[in-house]
């Protein structure tokens, strides 16, 4: 009952003051409903929070000892379009591995192929993101859970270029983070198919200055495989 206590204020947390938000220039709340003040997990927040959360989560839960198949690998195929111009087209292959620390949460780290294309754009993309998952449903043959993570990602040429809109030019160094909704269905007793929705977000932080920090927010769906071990 602790637990289910926990993950439910850990989830109002991340969903709460939406009434209050504030939204990047040009978003919506539709567009990135979790990108508001103060989680920003559009942002280094999206690596941060759900950080945070995991830390508590352990200090104050007792490990499960009957907690069986803690550690799974996935491979997962994701499209993405940007809702700000230039509308940049995201698709993402994703390749990860996930210990399950607790029945309601997991932590992991992914490596991701991502190609960004639009009439300004054309490069590849390879990024490292760590993350963590929170279930509020864990049964043994399907799950529901809430994802988010931050990490890194290189592209080949300078990412976002300058458009007709916005001048400014991004850098080959960039931040990736990514939030949403997923679910694994079993079709054995050691495989699970895997889909959802979720927001990803691309920038620098100002790393070189805003006024080399254009940002790619874009919105879509994966789906894909995942194998206990």
């Amino acid at each position: 009952m602790k637990k289910k206590i926990l993950l439910t204020l850990v989830i109002m947390t991340m969903i709460s003051n939406q009434s209050q938000a504030q939204f990047s220039y040009g978003d919506k709340w539709y567009n990135n409903p979790l990108g508001f003040e103060p989680l920003k997990l559009h942002t280094s927040m999206g690596f941060i929070v759900p950080a945070v959360a995991v830390g508590t989560c352990l200090l104050v839960t007792k490990k499960n000892p009957q907690l069986k198949q803690k550690i799974s690998v996935y491979n997962e195929t994701g499209l993405s379009w940007g809702y700000k111009y230039p509308n940049t087209f995201l698709p993402q292959n994703n390749t990860g591995i996930n210990y399950q620390l607790r029945k309601f949460m997991s932590v992991g780290v992914e490596f991701d192929l991502v190609l960004a294309n639009d009439k300004f754009n054309s490069t590849y993309g390879f990024a490292l993101r760590p993350f963590a998952r929170f279930y509020p449903i864990n049964k043994e043959k399907w799950r529901l859970y809430f994802e988010s993570g931050g990490g890194l990602i290189y592209t080949l040429k300078e990412f976002p270029k300058p458009t007709d809109q916005d001048g400014r030019l991004g850098l080959k160094l960039n931040g990736i983070t990514k939030y949403g909704i997923g679910s694994d269905i079993n079709i054995s007793k050691s495989s699970a198919i895997m889909f959802g929705i979720r927001h990803i977000h691309i920038s620098n932080g100002n790393a070189k200055g805003e006024e080399r920090n254009p940002s790619h927010d874009s919105n879509g769906f994966f789906i894909g495989l995942t194998h206990d071990l």
